[in-house]
């Protein structure tokens, strides 16, 4: 089926543009549209959101991958409660143009702020969530980025430091999530938001707060970012029995590869694992 492209800016209730992407059918009458979000330091034109959108709109699905706030650069100065609410205008333009239901997809950090945003709104429009690169418990990921429980209460006790003296907006470096990646700028304020001990970037929490709504993980095994390695699957499972995990087929290596993180090479697959999940609940064209 063809399908547009269009490059769009929605504008927040709060003065930010947000950028995105949006693919429509060129014919198509479909009532589900899939409204799609990028991880750590990402933006909304990352190739596998790209693919994905061409795929899901030569299939007759409106798709958008729209950043939240907290894209790129600006990861570590926007708290995760601002950011994953940003969502809801990607909902508001897809209902705008036809759609009566919308399934929320996210790419690692993604998996957060898709259910975190469900939890608190309870949004009845969203029908589903999709969660790529599944992140278990960010706050362990985060523990193991920094280099143990050790070196993370140290600099959780810095940062708690820096906030009491008035000093929160400033920032520091946190290590790269894996090796050969840059490290990380986050302001003390946004390190405890998003990476403290009582931060709300828990998936194996937030997806037992979304309701009936069904769920669709996927990982391939050659991932090597902390917070997707196990037991996240198995915690995921255990936390809501409406999540349909699919863990790809590992390959021969049997190694990791930060490729593998963004399904590079194994596209195919993802699209149709995605695609049979919809069909078996009926978010069909």
């Amino acid at each position: 089926m063809k399908f547009t492209t269009e490059l769009i800016t929605l504008d927040t209730d709060d003065g930010i543009a947000l950028s995105g992407a949006l693919w429509t059918p060129s014919h198509s009458d479909a009532k589900t549209a899939i409204a799609m979000f990028p991880g750590t330091g990402a933006e909304y034109y990352q190739p596998l959101f790209i693919w994905l959108g061409e795929q899901l709109a030569a299939a007759g699905y409106r798709a958008i991958s729209m950043n939240r706030r907290d894209h790129g650069q600006y990861f570590g100065f926007h708290p995760l409660h601002d950011s994953a609410m940003d969502q809801r205008y990607a909902i508001d333009l897809l209902c705008g143009r036809g759609a009566s239901q919308v399934l929320l997809a996210g790419h690692s950090y993604g998996t957060v702020t898709v259910p975190y945003y469900v939890a608190e709104t309870n949004d009845q429009r969203v029908a589903g969530l999709i969660l790529l690169a599944a992140l278990g418990d960010m706050r362990r990921g985060s523990m193991l980025i920094l280099g143990g429980q050790e070196r993370y209460d140290t600099v959780i006790a810095e940062a708690e430091e820096a906030v009491a003296a008035g000093r929160g907006d400033e920032t520091f470096l946190i290590p790269p999530m894996v090796a050969g990646y840059p490290p990380m700028v986050h302001s003390y304020n946004v390190f405890l938001d998003k990476r403290g001990p009582n931060a709300k970037v828990v998936p194996i929490d937030l997806i037992q707060k979304v309701g009936d709504r069904p769920l669709f993980a996927i990982r391939d095994p050659a991932d090597p970012f902390p917070a997707t390695l196990p037991p996240a699957q198995a915690m995921l499972e255990a936390a809501n029995p409406n999540l349909a995990y699919q863990l790809l087929d590992d390959k021969p290596t049997g190694q990791k590869a930060t490729n593998a993180h963004y399904f590079d090479g194994r596209e195919d697959e993802v699209f149709r694992h995605l695609m049979e999940w919809m069909q078996r609940h009926d978010f069909v064209t």
